[in-house]
Parts: C-alpha cells; sequence; structure tokens
C-alpha cells in the first residue's frame, strides 16, 4: 500500500467520522494546530499527514489506523486504560475524570446521543451527587491502589472542592445526552453495603460515617425512584429504567451518535477502559440490548416491580 493511498483511506475515514453539516478543514485547523491553507493542501492530496497528525486524528476521532493501513488482525482491538498517574492519589482521580470529559467533547449534538449501561453496582454518575459516598468511593480505591497510608479513616480524607466540581462536570455531561437506558441488577445496592461493612470491620469508618453514608444512599434511592417514576432526569432528558432478571459480571456501557462510538468497560474500581473500535462497538451494544429479553422496565411503566425493586434495595441499606 502506498502513501498516496493510506493518505486518500485517511481523508475518506474522516469525511465519514464528522457530522454531517461539519466543516473537516475546521476541525481538522483545531485539533492540529495548523492553518487554514496547510489544512487543504492535505485534504488535496498535495501533502500527506504526518504520522503525528495521523495519530492525533484517529485519537480524537475514532480512527483505527492499523486496519486502515491493513495490519490489524481480525478480532483484535486497541483499548484505552484511562489511567493517568500522578504522586497525588487526588489529582490522579481528577485526571481520570477530565480524560472521560474529553472523550465527550468530540460530540458534536448530545441531543442526538443514544446511551446504553448494564450495570451490576450503582453507577458512578449517582453516587458523585453525594460528599460522603464520593469520599469513600475515592477511600476504597486508593486503599486498592495504593497503601493504607494514605488513607487511614475516611474522617481523616478531604476531597478539594476543583474535584467536587470535576464530578459535578461529569454528572452534567451524561445527563444531557438525548436518550439513555439503564439495565439493573436487582441486587443494585448490595455491592456497596458490603463495602462499606467491611471497612467498618477495619475500622476505617465509625459510626458516625456508617449514618451519614446511609442516609445519603436513602436520599439516593428517592432520587433514583422519582427518576424511575417520571422516566427523565432532572435535566429533562428522557431515561429509561429496567430491572435484569439475571446477573451479569461486570458493568458495561455504550455512547453513540453519527460518527461517535465509544465503548466502555468498568475496571479499576473508578475507571473504565474505553475503546473507538466499531467492531467492540457493535458486540457490546448487541449484548447489552440482549439484556432488555431478560429484564422488566420499571420507568413510567410496572409499577409494581418498581415498587418491590425499590423496597428490597431499602431492606439491603438498612442493613447498614
Amino acid at each position: 500500500m502506498t502513501t498516496e493511498q493510506i493518505n486518500n483511506g485517511l481523508i475518506e475515514i474522516m469525511r465519514e467520522k464528522v457530522p454531517a453539516g461539519t466543516n473537516l478543514a475546521r476541525v481538522l485547523m483545531d485539533l492540529l494546530c495548523i492553518g487554514k491553507e496547510a489544512v487543504y493542501r492535505r485534504l488535496r492530496g498535495e501533502v500527506p499527514f504526518t504520522l503525528a497528525e495521523a495519530a492525533i486524528v484517529s485519537g480524537k476521532l475514532g480512527i483505527s489506523l492499523d486496519k486502515l493501513v491493513g495490519s490489524g488482525r481480525e478480532g483484535n482491538a486497541v483499548f484505552d486504560l484511562n489511567i493517568v498517574r500522578y504522586e497525588n492519589p487526588v489529582d490522579t482521580y481528577y485526571a481520570m475524570i477530565d480524560n472521560y470529559l474529553r472523550l465527550f467533547e468530540g460530540i458534536a449534538d448530545p441531543s442526538a446521543v443514544e446511551t446504553g449501561t448494564a450495570a451490576n453496582i450503582i453507577p458512578q454518575m449517582f453516587t458523585m451527587k453525594y460528599e460522603m459516598l464520593s469520599r469513600f468511593r475515592f477511600a476504597k480505591w486508593v486503599y486498592q491502589n495504593q497503601t493504607r497510608e494514605h488513607v487511614r479513616t475516611l474522617d481523616e480524607l478531604v476531597l478539594p472542592d476543583r474535584l467536587y466540581q470535576k464530578q459535578a462536570e461529569y454528572v452534567a455531561a451524561l445527563q444531557d445526552f438525548g436518550f439513555t437506558y439503564y439495565i439493573w441488577d436487582s441486587m443494585l445496592f448490595n455491592s456497596l453495603v458490603n463495602d462499606i461493612k467491611y471497612f467498618v470491620s477495619i475500622n476505617m469508618l465509625n459510626d458516625r460515617n456508617v449514618a451519614r453514608l446511609r442516609e445519603e444512599l436513602q436520599a439516593l434511592l428517592e432520587e433514583m425512584y422519582v427518576m424511575c417514576s417520571t422516566g427523565h432526569f432532572r435535566s429533562g432528558r428522557e431515561v429509561q429504567i429496567y430491572i435484569s432478571n439475571i446477573n451479569f459480571e461486570a458493568t458495561y456501557s455504550y455512547i453513540e451518535t453519527r460518527g461517535y462510538l465509544l465503548s466502555m468497560l468498568k475496571a479499576f474500581s473508578v475507571s473504565s477502559m474505553t475503546s473507538r473500535d466499531e467492531g467492540v462497538f457493535n458486540n457490546l451494544k448487541q449484548w447489552i440490548r440482549s439484556l432488555k429479553k431478560f429484564s422488566i422496565l420499571i420507568s413510567q411503566s410496572g409499577e409494581m416491580h418498581r415498587i418491590q425493586f425499590f423496597a428490597r434495595q431499602k431492606e439491603i441499606v438498612n442493613t447498614l
């Protein structure tokens, strides 16, 4: 394959990836920080894109360079672990959330987005709204990935305002998508409650901490119940909630709009592996949608099942 063929193939894929009505030249000017004429010389094929430029474009638009040059092997795909490590755990956690917001920046029209999630634990978007739950989730992650010296008790842990602000931006971005649906495990709250009990047993949480966590979980249940009853987030965007009658091993998500595909697999407590590979996306989306066959819709319908589900989650929370 010649340089000209690779360059022409890259240009063709870029035109397919950008949303309708979007000026590709303007997108490339912003991504590559080069002038208008330099961009048009590349689009006309007079000057080939450099490897560095192709790498930047592929990362932002989700283009697989190995498939473009024909070197990708069948069944292989690239995943980003989204792990940025700093000496300070707070900086690392902040950078992880910021990474996801940067991924969402590639979406031109959030109102045209569909996102689906199959969750066997409480999605992080919901717990991020609560101060004590946010602190506990961060403390658990630090304890797993660092040492206990970083966080001996939850009372010693103070998170900066900039982190809460970044979490709020993340939640707002997710609730601004046009259509969202969740498929929840029937024991959604069980994992988090068990985690809290364990950290009580090793004296990282005291009775006052547990009382606060229980209050916030009860408030979260009320928020979720209202959301299910109305079928909308507080932002006004539509959301559907299903309860699965079967269990699944992890939390999986996808985000889709024209020219933008993103697959997400939950990993490492607060992070997710992401992929822009089309094959991975299609398989993940099909798998998540297939779970609807085993699930019951409880948003704006299925009132009896909705009441039963939330009653069960309250029983789990009240064991704290």
